[in-house]
């Protein structure tokens, strides 16, 4: 039975291998037969006719035979083995006719001049019979027929050699045709390989961030050629850092390459795997819904953890799992940079919720807009500022949505009801709205904020205020709670300097949850501080900057997961361990 199995998989790869061979005979038809291509095909093919045909003058065909053999060494410069197929037998035919010939005249020169020579002897010899020789050399001068005669071989025998010399000619061009189609063969298979090399990473072997990026504008275009889906799938290994910083970079290496390899294994032939950056991976799934992609990705997800367990890690703090986070061109994404910015977000999501789990990617935005009963003008309004201000400062809006969970974090743990934790999380998606006002050079300084700028950023939440008021009246909840988010517990904050229960409780979990999100990200003017540290400045100013009772809940939710996850700016993920 396992000789049959054996067989069975020999036949099986050959008939693959059969099958690739012919796929790549039609790729190479399909890329090379051009119209260019087969109108100086015609002419060759029309050349090699009149040629053949002997019509032509001497010198004509002559001039026509060199460029002839111009056109031959040009086609398999060009077109490499396909302009072979097309010389080389032509040449071949030709060399052959040329060889025949010449071979036929030395024969019919030896036959004529036998029978002539023959023919000579006869007509001496009866005139010798009817006369003397005098009269013989008077009627018939043998010696100058016999120097015409000789003239006559010699050019005879010269045509036939010249003949010779044209076929061994023929036969040059052949052997030049097939060198020259074999470099220009191999100098485009350098290039390819060139080409893939540019393409592939060096570590995963997987593609690179650059080929993806060129591959999904080629599949968008499909997608939308065929009426079809693309589903996009993004990966990122839950500790790499940590686990790379402990077993060297050689270690995590090798670590990205397995998992490069699980990921080929449990993806289709028509998906595209890529290395997006670092240990970020992106997928493409041509034609994959939902039900597609989760199940593929809970394959990946299994296998990862199966390896995990197998390989023996010492010393780690947390285990090296995989969060995942997805969307769909057209369902959900309607662009490319939508997409990727879709399956990014969904991503985050999928670490912020705890890790090792995977999110489609949903629109905060929806939110908004159910809020404001569905006002498509004023949604579309909002919208559009977030978009601006997220242009002008692309720190804003990953803020505001790690601002947003961290608040609703809170929320929960205060016993607020569901209606309050909706408010919460409205306003923490707008609580910035306002920086649309500030110019960008103050949002992206690098240096140090000069009084002036400080006054400025201070003004956002009045921005805020003057943008929301006109545009949703009676909604004095939601914009309180983002007027005065800026307040502190002991009221010395800003814009009115209020205190204690007089802030909204709402405003009181934004300012922490706000404050907790602006120390530990990057800024431009200054460096993100660590964990700890911020879970200190938390204790530290409970009671003057922020509610109590609010950086009591926020802790407990800490202590509770024992972990939390902190977005840095240009999106890198990290996961922050906590033993608070």
């Amino acid at each position: 039975m396992g000789n049959v199995d054996i067989r069975l998989s020999g036949s099986f790869k050959e008939s693959k291998r059969e099958s690739k061979v012919f796929s790549n005979f039609i790729n190479l038809m399909e890329d090379r037969l051009t119209p260019v291509c087969i109108f100086f095909a015609f002419i060759y093919l029309v050349i090699e006719i009149i040629q053949a045909t002997g019509i032509l003058p001497i010198t004509v065909r002559a001039f026509v035979g060199i460029v002839e053999i111009g056109l031959s060494i040009f086609f398999c410069y060009r077109y490499g083995y396909l302009g072979a197929l097309l010389c080389v037998p032509a040449n071949a035919i030709a060399s052959i006719k040329m060889f025949v010939l010449a071979k036929m005249m030395s024969i019919e020169i030896v036959n004529n001049s036998q029978q002539l020579s023959k023919g000579i002897s006869i007509v001496k010899q009866q005139l010798i019979d009817y006369s003397n020789l005098a009269d013989i050399n008077l009627i018939f001068d043998v010696n100058t027929f016999n120097i015409y005669l000789d003239n006559l071989f010699d050019i005879t025998n010269k045509t036939a050699g010249l003949l010779y010399c044209l076929s061994a000619t023929r036969i040059a061009v052949i052997v030049a045709s097939i060198m020259v189609a074999y470099i220009s063969e191999q100098a485009r298979k350098n290039i390819k390989r060139l080409e893939v090399l540019a393409n592939i990473d060096a570590v995963t072997g997987l593609y690179n961030h650059r080929y993806f990026q060129t591959r999904l504008e080629e599949e968008i275009k499909r997608t939308d050629e065929t009426k079809n889906t693309l589903g996009m799938l993004m990966i990122d290994l839950d500790n790499f850092k940590k686990y790379n910083d402990i077993y060297g970079h050689k270690i995590g290496d090798e670590l990205l390459s397995k998992s490069s390899k699980i990921f080929l294994s449990k993806t289709g032939e028509q998906d595209i795997v890529c290395r997006y950056g670092g240990d970020e991976f992106a997928i493409l799934l041509p034609g994959a819904n939902s039900e597609r992609i989760i199940s593929v990705i809970e394959q990946i997800r299994k296998a990862f953890d199966k390896m995990m367990d197998m390989d023996e890690v010492f010393g780690l703090p947390d285990k090296v799992t995989i969060s995942a986070g997805y969307s769909i061109y057209p369902e959900f994404a309607k662009s490319k940079d939508e997409l990727i910015m879709q399956a990014d977000s969904a991503l985050y999501r999928a670490k912020n919720m705890g890790r090792n789990n995977v999110q489609l990617y949903r629109d905060v935005f929806e939110d908004i807009k159910y809020f404001f009963d569905n006002d498509e003008k004023l949604f579309a309004g909002l919208r559009a500022i977030l978009g601006t201000v997220s242009a002008k400062d692309k720190y804003t809006l990953g803020h505001s949505e790690r601002v947003m969970d961290y608040a609703m974090m809170i929320g929960k743990a205060m016993g607020l009801s569901e209606e309050r934790i909706r408010l919460i999380k409205i306003a923490a998606l707008l609580h910035d709205i306002g920086k649309v006002e500030i110019p960008e050079s103050v949002l992206n300084k690098s240096g140090q904020l000069t009084d002036d700028d400080r006054y400025l950023l201070k003004k956002h939440p009045d921005y805020s205020v003057a943008i929301l008021e006109p545009l949703a009246p009676g909604i004095d909840n939601l914009i309180d709670s983002i007027k005065y988010h800026h307040e502190r517990f002991d009221g010395s904050g800003y814009p009115s300097g209020i205190k204690g229960d007089n802030i909204p409780l709402e405003a009181r979990i934004l300012c922490v949850a706000d404050s907790f999100d602006a120390m530990l990200s990057d800024r431009p003017y200054r460096k993100g501080m660590r964990l700890e540290e911020v879970i200190e400045e938390l204790k530290n100013n409970s009671g003057t900057q922020f509610d109590p009772c609010a950086v009591e809940a926020f802790l407990s939710v800490i202590n509770e997961n024992n972990s939390i996850q902190i977005n840095r700016e240009k999106g890198m993920d990290l996961l922050f361990h906590a033993n608070c």
